[in-house]
């Protein structure tokens, strides 16, 4: 992983990351949201052994939308609703540029192209309905397959869902590509003889295919 780019030689699949490789996301934008909601005095909303646990099962997909509300608004003040929690949870996701889309576009004829995302439902449903709005087809049109956490029920980098990953997909390990920004979850790829590629904050993707 020590090259400007990653090696394609053979490879004939390749997995990407979705946030902060394919879509822009700021997740102190979600923590500002919040602290402007109001949090209850004593309680620690993101460094709590309890929010860890809400936050977790939820990308797990082991407690519904509601139930993650129902645990975020008993850590913030009175009076606050379902809808703001919603969109101060929401806040983090931004925006998918075009040039992104013209790559996968152009890797298409080339490769099997697959998402794969540590997410969950609120998330989900809000860049679908992003998406097809800003592009005018699905998300799922770019990739032959997609897989999530909260759908899964395993998170990066647990490595249940890189081996589920690949016998979902029928994927040889040597021949798939996976890009993430995390380098916990790439490391467990490469543990399972996934070629792999870190993409460091001043990268992007696209920089990557270019000749």
């Amino acid at each position: 992983m020590s090259s400007t780019k990653p090696d394609l030689t053979g490879i004939k699949n390749i997995i990407f990351d979705f946030g902060n490789v394919l879509l822009n996301i700021d997740p102190r934008l979600t923590q500002h949201a919040f602290t402007e909601l109001g949090i209850k005095p004593g309680v620690d909303f993101w460094g709590s052994r309890s929010s860890a646990d809400l936050l977790i099962s939820f990308e797990q997909g082991k407690i519904s939308p509601n139930e993650f509300r129902k645990g975020a608004l008993a850590m913030l003040s009175e009076g606050v609703t379902d809808e703001q929690v919603n969109k101060a949870w929401n806040a983090l996701l931004l925006d998918f540029p075009a040039y992104r889309v013209e790559l996968l576009k152009q890797l298409q004829p080339d490769y099997r192209l697959f998402l794969l995302s540590n997410s969950n439902q609120i998330h989900y449903e809000h860049y679908i309905s992003y998406f097809e709005e800003k592009f005018g087809f699905p998300l799922r049109d770019l990739f032959e397959k997609m897989w999530f956490s909260h759908q899964l029920r395993y998170v990066k980098p647990n490595p249940h869902i890189f081996t589920t990953v690949l016998k979902d997909a029928n994927l040889i390990p040597q021949q798939t590509l996976f890009i993430d920004d995390t380098l916990m979850h790439v490391e467990a790829a490469r543990q399972l003889g996934i070629k792999v590629w870190h993409l460091k904050p001043d990268e992007d993707v696209v920089d990557l295919f270019k000749k």
